[in-house]
């Protein structure tokens, strides 16, 4: 049978989990070596396989305390780490495993933690561990108390990264709270695949890499029992699936795999491998052998190209149903499975909250904001849970969740709960939310018929404290406030209360009806309202509510010891961004040293802090989690002095906090500091709904007529590509947010997120005027495939049409502005596409004609058909290859140039640098932000950090400056998915440069000093340099 050979193989370096650890795609298990499936090695031969492993590119071994007689697998990897460079190696070993005379125990209590390290660091003769796994979980030791002592060890340098193997869902969740787990390893095979519905997702959510042992099935599908005799002192002839009569019918399987190996022109276990190595990026296989032509043949899987076809074919070849044998050794050894591998709850006195609960509850989270949305019957079980803990006190609001869901959803926990016994508020006022996008009203009218529709959903006769969620500043809160106290008056609301209003707001509605509570958002850092809010509040007896006490949950270890999930709100807050949060890390480590002193956990002395400012202060932390709510509650035990307050505050000091408080500029017009509203003698004034733009220049883009705004915007990311998409009101809300500043040229394709973009682009249009907008979109790819790193193309005038009449249809208009090719057809003479593109301008579906990444042959060919009106290109700082044949060519042609990506793939932005990359964006595969070509990058990114503060900007604003400066037939095409990004690309107008800041800008960006193609082979083959096309028949 062919075998894929090693020699050629470059062993690609991959990211391990989200936080720095960088390993070969795949690693070496030295479990074997010394004995396990077969007898072991003589040193010096197993010392051999594991330096040839790192000559051919392998850097990331794999081994454990217990591996061989008397440790002796760790003491043989010290030797051949003897002869090897300790920084070039990435060295896993594992504790919490012993043989006992009962059999193999499992023991993870602290002190046995620290001792393993000690003895497994004397042994392998090394100052630290790069990842220090738990082997098994001990189910009788709570994870946190496991998880807290490698948090120590961490902070000693004695372990760089944490990993758990076999660890269950529910374990890996608590562990990663404490912690950042950096990967979790589980046997993961052709035929042992049961991780794949709540491992594997769990994983991906929490950015946790996954090391697959075992991952040709404990050597069957190297062939093991079916090619090769099974010895008798291995392990394997005691293991079910290798028994007998399991044998003979996985043989059968084994038989399927060897036959999709010919195909592939592999040998089986590489293609058995190749499958394993191919399910992701953050997925790092660690095989082990005892042969160095194994090694070889294993290593040449990484050059067996898989589509999702050939993935997909090669799992239906082995039904996990038809697999003869269980795959563990015994049901003892099952009872050490992730299945089972669940840990009691952390042991803490939980405290009973007052009668009148001190504590409320916030339920905003349940139905996502920070998360996903909880199922419904877990959301109950945590307001069920609050109540039997004591709080009485649950927040809510009309606009929290898709559709009112959460009012519902406290409606049917209510049910359960006795009513008189509940303190129920809610709030009305923000009529319409999108992340960027709010509309506040407080008229009358729509005061009542809020409350009408909160207490129908909420299904109560009354609302015991009804807020104004924001304050209407167009409205005088002397109307809003005169309907409210009619709702008093009729018992459909009890109290009412004001959210983020201002001292004049406060003192005017007060004097029309008592105030009960404001609600304003008051933790460690974010105390603006402790200067005049609160003086006031106390003046004249109004309670005071704290929202996000724990800082947006930064206190709690959002950011710090939990990655926040990038669908999560805060992914988008200032505090949360890369550069803030190595700053705010400071001040985490400030009060977590602080909890120790008061032997609390770091959210519990926050949350304390928030509770000793007052009798009238009642916070409403939100969670999702009952062990966090359970902490919360503990943080009524906590008691602090004077001194003690002032140390916690002086311990955050404001000046230090990175990142202001509110989401962008649009959010905090609706803070209490922006929150005045006119006089009630004012005429009610009039909303125009004609958007003033900001001042973006209009250009022309060609001499064919078509006026676009000097920046452009590209909406690929929105429907994901570099990040998860977004939620589609998001993606809308960025679009007419981009409008409102001046942005009127919209780039999409047919190709993105498989026609979901141009979908999305059309209802943003719905909510624009189209005579204002210029859409671009595009066709031409038909499919890509990074797996075998192909690019599909069709530019035949009957695809040109189809794609034509699609776009049309998904983006709802009757014209497209500007049509580009994506990507040349090489196989179809230029003139027949053009042709037809000519034929769609003629009969007005398309205004005028683009090329992207099209050859100077073609540009010219095209042209001499039809005007081009603008060629798209990868230019920026350091792609400047257009530089010397088409950017001439285009102007003296008077074609524009459309450059994509001038941020570099988000590189000068910070990609990679300041902010990590997912697992699953496309970036991921990009050459320059991988591995040590990104190590080599980053120099330049300083050099560029460096210059911007220079010029008063950030490093990304000057890349884009240096963009737009390069001539007004240039409009560039930045695309983000965060309207803060937005406002940093526009304010890249302002940024003036002279041709000598034009120049000592390029310098320093040499192209001979960035490392890494500019993309994947895939489209490297369709690029500029490769589009000339076969010339025209006559």
């Amino acid at each position: 049978m062919a075998e894929a050979g090693s020699e050629s193989v470059s062993i690609p370096r991959v990211n391990l989990g989200c936080q720095g650890l960088q390993v070969s795609k795949l690693g070496f298990g030295c479990m074997g070596l010394t004995g396990a499936y077969n007898d072991p090695l003589p040193e010096e031969e197993a010392i051999s396989v594991i330096k040839h492993a790192f000559t051919q590119g392998i850097t990331f071994f794999d081994t454990a305390d217990i591996y061989g007689s008397n440790h002796a697998n760790e003491l043989l990897l010290a030797k051949a780490l003897k002869q090897l460079p300790r920084d070039k190696i990435q060295l896993a070993t594992k504790f919490g495993m012993s043989r006992g005379i009962s059999g193999l125990q499992i023991k993870g209590t602290p002190d046995y933690v620290r001792s393993c390290c000690e003895a497994s660091l004397k042994r392998l003769d090394v100052q630290y561990i790069d990842l220090y796994y738990q082997h098994r979980v001990d189910t009788s030791v709570p994870i946190e108390q496991t998880m807290g002592e490698l948090k120590k060890l961490v902070e000693e340098g004695k372990v760089k990264y944490i990993g758990l193997s076999e660890a269950s869902p529910d374990t890996i969740r608590r562990a990663h709270a404490v912690h950042p787990i950096t990967a979790v390893q589980l046997e993961w095979s052709l035929w042992t695949r049961d991780i794949e519905d709540e491992v594997i997702p769990l994983c991906r959510e929490l950015g946790i890499g996954i090391v697959p042992y075992s991952p040709l099935g404990r050597g069957f599908f190297g062939g093991k029992g079916v090619v090769e005799t099974v010895p008798s002192v291995s392990s394997l002839s005691g293991h079910p699936r290798y028994q007998a009569e399991n044998m003979e019918k996985n043989k059968r399987i084994y038989e399927r795999i060897e036959s999709l190996a010919k195909k592939h022109e592999c040998t089986t276990p590489q293609l058995a491998l190749a499958w394993v190595l191919q399910q992701g990026n953050d997925v790092v296989p660690i095989p082990g052998t005892t042969k160095i032509k194994n090694l070889d043949q294993n290593i040449g899987a990484l050059s067996v190209k898989l589509s999702e076809k050939d993935l997909r074919e090669i799992s239906e070849a082995v039904p996990i149903d038809e697999v003869a044998g269980i795959r563990y050794y015994n049901e003892r050894h099952a009872k050490f499975s992730w299945k089972s591998a669940n840990t009691p709850p952390n042991d803490s006195s939980v405290s009973t909250v007052p009668r009148v609960s001190k504590l409320g509850f916030g339920c905003m989270g349940l139905t996502g904001a920070y998360n996903d949305p909880l199922p419904e019957q877990e959301a109950i079980s945590v307001i069920k849970h609050a109540f039997t803990q004591g709080i009485t006190f649950f927040d809510t609001a009309d606009v929290y969740g898709s559709n009112h869901a959460n009012e519902l959803l406290l409606a049917k926990a209510l049910k359960q709960l006795p009513r008189d016994k509940i303190q129920l508020a809610t709030k009305f006022g923000i009529s319409k939310t999108t992340f960027s996008d709010r509309q506040i009203k407080g008229t009358p009218d729509y005061v009542r018929s809020c409350c009408e529709a909160s207490l129908k959903r909420l299904d109560v006769q009354y609302i015991d404290l009804y807020y104004q969620h924001r304050v209407d500043t167009s409205v005088p809160i002397e109307q809003t406030m005169g309907e409210l106290k009619k709702l008093v008056e009729e018992g459909k609301v009890k109290y009412i209360g004001l959210s983020e209003a201002s001292p004049d707001t406060i003192r005017r509605a007060h004097a029309v009806h008592p105030i009960t509570a404001v609600q304003l958002e008051w933790s460690l850092w974010t105390r603006d309202i402790e200067d005049e809010v609160i003086p006031l509040c106390r003046e004249l007896g109004i309670g005071i509510v704290p929202y996000s006490p724990l800082g947006r949950g930064f206190f709690g270890g959002k950011g710090v010891v939990e990655t926040v999930p990038s669908v999560s709100t805060l992914s988008g807050h200032p505090r949360y961004q890369a550069e803030n949060i190595e700053k705010n890390k400071r001040i985490y480590e400030k009060i977590e040293s602080l909890a120790q002193k008061h032997q609390c956990t770091t959210p519990q002395l926050a949350l304390a802090w928030v509770l000793q400012q007052g009798n009238d202060v009642v916070p409403i932390p939100g969670t999702t989690k009952i062990k966090n709510l359970d902490q919360n509650i503990g943080a009524l035990l906590v008691k602090l002095s004077e001194n003690d307050l002032r140390e916690i505050s002086e311990a955050v000091p404001i000046d230090d906090v990175a990142g202001v408080r509110h989401y962008d500029e649009g959010h905090a017009k609706f803070s209490w500091k922006s929150a005045n509203t006119p006089p009630n003698d004012s005429k009610e004034e009039t909303w125009n709904t004609n958007t003033k733009m900001a001042e973006v220049p209009r250009v022309k883009l060609g001499p064919q007529g078509l006026e676009v705004s000097k920046i452009g915007f590209g909406c690929m990311g929105l429907t994901g590509v570099y990040n998860d998409p977004v939620p589609e009101e998001v993606g809308i809300s960025i679009i007419k947010y981009a409008f409102s500043k001046g942005i009127t040229f919209f780039d999409t394709a047919d190709f993105y997120g498989a026609h979901a973009n141009e979908v999305l682009v059309g209802k943003a249009l719905k909510e624009l005027p189209r005579d204002k907008v210029q859409i671009a979109t595009k066709f031409g790819i038909v499919k890509m495939d990074m797996a075998s790193n192909t690019v599909v193309v069709n530019g035949t005038p009957e695809y040109v049409r189809s794609c034509c009449e699609g776009s049309l249809q998904r983006l709802g208009v009757d014209y497209i502005d500007l049509y580009y090719q994506h990507r040349v057809d090489t196989t179809v003479p230029i003139e027949d596409t053009m042709g037809e593109l000519k034929k769609l301008v003629e009969e007005g579906k398309v205004k005028h004609i683009g090329l992207s990444e099209a050859s100077p042959d073609t540009i010219r060919r095209a042209h001499s058909v039809h005007p081009i009106t603008a060629v798209q290109l990868e230019w920026s700082l350091w792609t400047r290859e257009i530089e010397q044949d088409i950017v001439p060519l285009c102007r003296e042609l008077g074609i524009a140039i459309v450059p994509y990506s001038p941020l570099g793939r988000g590189f000068f932005g910070g990609k990679g640098v300041t902010e990590s990359i997912p697992a699953n964006s496309f970036l991921a595969y990009q050459p320059r932000i991988r591995g040590e070509n990104l190590d080599k990058n980053k120099i330049l990114y300083s050099k560029l950090e460096k210059l911007a503060k220079k010029h008063g900007c950030k490093p990304s604003q000057l890349a884009l400056a240096w963009i737009l400066n390069q001539g007004d037939d240039i409009v560039p095409i930045p695309g983000t998915t965060k309207t803060t990004n937005l406002d940093i690309n526009i304010s890249s107008l302002e940024v003036k440069l002279k041709e000598d800041d034009l120049k000592e800008i390029t310098d320093a960006v040499p192209i001979s000093e960035v490392a890494g193609d500019r993309t994947t082979a895939a489209f490297v083959k369709c690029s500029w340099k490769f589009a000339d096309t076969p010339p025209k028949r006559s």
